[in-house]
């Protein structure tokens, strides 16, 4: 008996022994599914838009997703001169290109044209729905490309605009003790994958992820441009209606709530649908508190926006139509709205991303021209809001968009490079130009114009060699075209300026 007890024992314990180190760990099963990308940047200088900034190394993960592709960040990959990936099975990294870039899902894909490097790689899935409460799996990449499995929660679901855009999309809240970066790292649920964690604030052991479902929006789309993106935007913003005395204002029923429509956005999906003070009662088929919220099925109370931006479940996508029931001039209607993609147009003063553009500037006597942007703005340092000028500021806060039928920017006098030709004039910077020649000014590149010909625009008596500039701050600005020519190479060959404009 002894011996058949130690024999049964011996083999349970063997068997677990052997099952223990059968076992495939989640580092090993997914460690074909992600790359390390390393990018190198090169940011413009908004400040002196002829220098750009120092070239930067950073690194990301990337994950290997269907069609031989790796999907990174917008965000970390924007003004790019190089990116190189590098697989688990390999010491060599090899360039990669963007073939997909969203400023608004911050999503990008990379193509590798080395035909080897997929060989061995297993693209991921993402999962179509999302336990918002639940404890995850964080896959991150080590300085050697090895995987580190992290543990986290998602604790909820909320919407925010991500890092570049202008559309809110809904995020996961992710809790982890772990050290994190926030630069693709995998979110698993039960090996399945669920999201990529694009911001973390260890001091909080806080951070956000895009979720699966918004991924698989990103993924399906035809790669047919190079720059565009596949969410939609509502075109309006609302304010709540939560007291009895505003609804009985503007005679919406105490027993039915809504939301104010507060903003339309020019150019948008509402721009022609919806007015200032229209009540939203239904959206997208469903009701809307006095928050503007609605129940979701799966993940609670959403905004409006969730059903406009990203409803694709409910049949909402890009190029569709959304019902919504409003009660306008205290008589309810039912009106349809196209879907359309966020107006950049509409736009005044940049401040999510600038499309990846380089700040166009212009040069004249060595007063120096730019559009203004918050990025602008951003060149002087963290507290910048404290050391611009409070009417920019001002204009940043409340006039970022521009009103219906105008598609202008504000050009600003930057700085003046100092020169005996513009004596009088070096102290001004940041300041606002109002008009050329008397008219409106509403681009930089309709200040270039004024300078090659302005005979149609300023008095015969002057035979049109002059262009006269009406500053915010009530500065009035000549120069004289005849002399320019000579002052601009001066100042080209003084300062070390290889172009005196970017466009």
């Amino acid at each position: 008996m002894k011996s058949k007890f130690l024999f049964i024992v011996g083999f349970i314990f063997f068997s677990a022994y052997s099952s223990l180190f059968s076992l495939e760990t989640i580092e090993d099963k997914f460690k074909n599914s992600v790359v390390q990308v390393k990018i190198t940047t090169q940011l413009p200088n908004f400040l002196f838009p002829w220098q750009p900034k120092k070239p930067q190394t950073s690194g990301a993960v990337g994950v290997v997703i269907s069609n031989k592709r790796i999907l990174v960040f917008t965000s970390l990959i924007d003004y790019h001169t190089s990116i190189e990936v590098k697989k688990f099975s390999s010491y060599t990294s090899v360039p990669a290109k963007v073939i997909k870039m969203d400023y608004e899902s911050n999503l990008s894909v990379l193509e590798v044209s080395d035909p080897d490097f997929f060989k061995d790689l297993v693209p991921i899935s993402f999962e179509a729905k999302i336990e918002p409460f639940k404890a995850v799996s964080i896959l991150q990449l080590d300085n050697s490309g090895s995987i580190q499995n992290s543990k986290g929660r998602l604790t909820g679901i909320d919407m925010e605009n991500y890092p570049m855009g202008y559309t809110e999309l809904p995020y996961l809240h992710v809790n982890s003790n772990e050290k994190l970066d926030g630069n693709g790292e995998l979110i698993l649920d039960n090996d399945k994958a669920v999201g990529v964690l694009y911001r973390f604030t260890s001091s909080k052991n806080s951070g956000k992820a895009i979720p699966s479902f918004v991924i698989n929006t990103f993924i399906k789309q035809k790669f047919e441009k190079t720059k565009n993106t596949v969410f939609p935007f509502k075109g309006f913003r609302f304010r709540p209606i939560p007291d009895e005395t505003t609804k009985e204002y503007f005679g919406l029923d105490k027993k039915i709530d809504g939301v104010l429509v507060a903003e339309v956005i020019p150019y948008s999906s509402a721009g022609t649908h919806l007015q200032l003070n229209d009540i939203i009662l239904e959206y997208g088929g469903m009701k809307i508190d006095s928050q503007g919220y609605f129940k979701h099925p799966i993940y609670g109370k959403q905004y409006i926006s969730f059903l406009a931006h990203c409803g694709e479940e409910f049949g909402f996508k890009m190029g569709s139509k959304i019902p919504v029931k409003i009660l306008r001039d205290k008589k309810e209607e039912m009106i349809s709205m196209p879907l359309k993609a966020f107006p950049y147009k509409s736009v005044k003063i940049p401040y999510m991303n600038n499309e990846g553009k380089e700040p166009e500037y212009l040069i004249k006597g060595g007063f120096i021209f730019a559009e203004l942007s918050e990025f602008l703005m951003k060149e002087f340092g963290a507290s910048w809001r404290s050391r611009i000028d409070k009417k920019l500021l001002y204009l940043n806060d409340y006039s970022r968009m521009n009103k219906k039928g105008d598609t202008g920017r504000y050009v600003l006098l930057v700085q003046v490079l100092p020169d005996d030709s513009n004596n009088g004039y070096h102290s001004m910077s940041f300041d606002i130009v109002r008009t050329v020649n008397g008219k409106p000014l509403k681009s930089i590149r309709e200040l270039d114009l004024a300078f090659q010909n302005s005979e149609s625009s300023f008095p015969d008596s002057v035979g049109g060699r002059f262009v006269s500039l009406q500053t915010e701050n009530g500065t009035e600005i000549v120069l004289d075209k005849s002399t320019l020519k000579g002052i601009d190479e001066k100042i080209q060959k003084k300062f070390g300026i290889e172009r005196l404009k970017n466009f």
